[in-house]
């Protein structure tokens, strides 16, 4: 589940939240930076801002973007222009010339004629005559073959609306010049108009990344277009997307953040009766046999249940197909499941966080008043309310409904946990520290404390520290693909061991192979290491991992970003070459 889709009930805002920051960052310039392969690894991704000097303040003239033509590159500067041209043009019909006369005359000759035809044609351009502008450069075109010429007369076909020919016209320049950025910038206007988005994106990324980030039109025609190739993808996808399961540790980090539910379970051997499958479903749940348990619920609403169980079926099956990535559907069996047994507490909790989700916020506040109303000695509902304040920013409150939690039940390791995170979050370190350690003697089997502590300690740059709890936390749990990640990350960023920390992720996509957060780490550490085709198929794998829209929209992003990269590596190698070493 994306960062931008809150989950109040995952334990801390941990390694999950930290290693797909990068799935968040929309920002034009940080899309650009991974498309020209000059990010910087960690747990997350940062774009290279050194590359390009502070920008001044622009003056108004400077703001205006009106088309003008262009001087050829070897032209003098304006102090020192030569004079124009117009006897060349004007003594003789040189129309009327053929391609073979042209052949006789000197490159000094026709560079001289070449250069009063696009004089003639920068008048004419500047007078809207686009059409005779065209015949000047054209004809310019049969004495030199000069980009800008090529270029210019792009423009004026720009202004009337041909963009096939403004693209096939931007192509003969860049064949004479391939970093002509002004070429590349108009012919990716011309792909937009014409339809071609993907085509359009790559020309304008080109642009963004050869003029050193500084192009804010074209980064922000960029981001455009990203959004909608993305959004359009997404959408695609969607249709055809069956709901499933995210990642087992993600699942585990959901109904671990429950205390176990007080339920009467059914012994019915009567395989006929939704009350058998309910049993079956919550069984396999505390099992961790979610599949299991999700087809169980199935059948178990399918078949229907005693008025004992239907509060509970219907909130296992809401659970179910809320982690699948459906909200609405869920919200639709928690409703149900409310109004079948209005007395248990946990379906106001869940359904909350799909409020939350929708941006409800009063909504998700209401059902916890309620929540306190029906049982305020609950010690989830204020836990869980302590997420929602945690997430929203407010430290303070949060830190109340943990302690709060703790206070009524002291055996949940996941308000402990929080409890010390929050404290940290607030700047009391020295009590942050103390809350762990003592959590830590409290719970010294949880691999979970131990990799939260860990995170904690990086933060402090206590770097060998967090690798010990790192270390820990995959000894007390094998299973769980985040404490190798967060390893692999602090060793790659801290200690600069890139081979182990793939290594590591590898081992947490093997454990987990459903864990988006290390397809993503590994997407990253390839991409770090120069081998954008390596990080492609894991960025493609994500968006085969992904649930939700959002999900599929940050991933099509990478993928996106790579695709640029690797082809932008063949089309420039020079700078290319110049962005590697920037990063090393």
């Amino acid at each position: 589940m994306s960062n931008n889709q809150v989950n109040v009930q995952t334990p801390a805002p941990g390694s999950q939240d930290n290693i797909k920051k990068f799935f968040e960052d929309r920002d034009w310039k940080f899309y650009a930076a991974v498309a020209a392969g000059v990010t910087l690894a960690g747990a997350g991704a940062y774009y290279l801002t050194q590359s390009s000097p502070p920008k001044k303040k622009a003056s108004k003239k400077a703001k205006k973007t009106k088309e003008t033509p262009e001087t050829s590159p070897s032209a003098p500067a304006p102090a020192e222009k030569q004079q124009e041209t117009p006897a060349a043009t004007d003594a003789v019909d040189l129309t009327a010339l053929s391609d073979s006369d042209i052949e006789q005359l000197t490159s000094e000759e026709r560079a001289k004629v070449a250069q009063g035809l696009k004089e003639k044609g920068n008048k004419l351009f500047s007078g809207k005559k686009y059409k005779e502008a065209i015949d000047a450069y054209s004809q310019a075109i049969r004495f030199k073959k000069d980009p800008i010429y090529f270029s210019n007369r792009a423009a004026c076909h720009s202004f009337m609306g041909n963009h096939k020919q403004v693209i096939s016209d931007s192509n003969d320049a860049l064949l004479l010049d391939p970093t002509y950025i002004k070429a590349i910038n108009r012919r990716a206007q011309a792909f937009e108009k014409e339809n071609q988005l993907e085509e359009a994106l790559y020309d304008f990324s080109c642009v963004c990344i050869l003029d050193g980030f500084k192009n804010d039109n074209a980064g922000k025609s960029m981001e455009r277009l990203l959004q909608q190739i993305a959004t359009t993808r997404a959408a695609e996808i969607m249709e055809n997307k069956p709901h499933r399961l995210p990642s087992t540790a993600y699942v585990n980090a959901y109904f671990d953040s429950f205390r176990p539910a007080n339920i009467d379970v059914p012994t019915t051997t009567d395989e006929t009766t939704g009350d058998f499958f309910f049993a079956k479903a919550f069984n396999a749940t505390v099992a961790k046999d979610y599949e299991t348990a999700a087809q169980a619920i199935d059948k178990a609403i399918e078949l229907g249940c005693s008025p004992a169980c239907q509060a509970y079926a219907l909130n296992l099956k809401g659970t179910f197909v809320f982690l699948m990535g459906d909200s609405q559907g869920a919200l639709d069996y928690l409703n149900k499941a409310i109004e079948a047994d209005p007395k248990y507490v946990q379906s106001y909790i869940k359904r909350s966080s799909i409020y939350i989700e929708q941006q409800d916020i009063g909504s998700a506040f209401k059902d916890f008043e309620t929540a306190i109303s029906v049982n305020p000695n609950d010690p989830d509902v204020f836990y869980h309310r302590g997420q929602i304040r945690y997430i929203s920013g407010d430290y303070e409150s949060a830190a109340n409904d943990y302690s709060e939690s703790v206070d009524l039940d002291d055996t949940f390791v996941f308000a402990h946990v929080q409890l010390g995170v929050v404290q940290y979050k607030m700047g009391s370190i020295s009590k942050s520290m103390t809350t762990f350690n003592n959590t830590l003697q409290k719970f010294p089997n949880s691999a979970d404390v131990h990799n939260y502590y860990g995170e904690l300690l990086a933060d402090q740059q206590k770097f060998a520290e967090a690798v010990d709890m790192f270390s820990k936390a995959i000894e007390l749990d094998t299973k769980n693909p985040i404490p190798y990640i967060n390893k692999a990350m602090l060793k790659h960023q801290a200690f600069k061991e890139a081979d182990e920390a793939i290594s590591l992720c590898k081992t947490a996509f093997e454990a987990d192979p459903a864990c988006d957060a290390a397809v993503a780490s590994l997407g990253q550490l390839y991409l770090e290491r120069g081998e954008p085709e390596q990080a492609l198929t894991y960025y493609n794998l994500a968006i085969d991992l992904a649930r939700t829209q959002p999900e599929l929209e940050h991933a099509i992003s990478y993928v996106e970003a790579t695709k640029t990269q690797i082809k932008f590596s063949k089309d420039f190698p020079e700078a290319a070459a110049k962005l590697r070493s920037l990063r090393q």
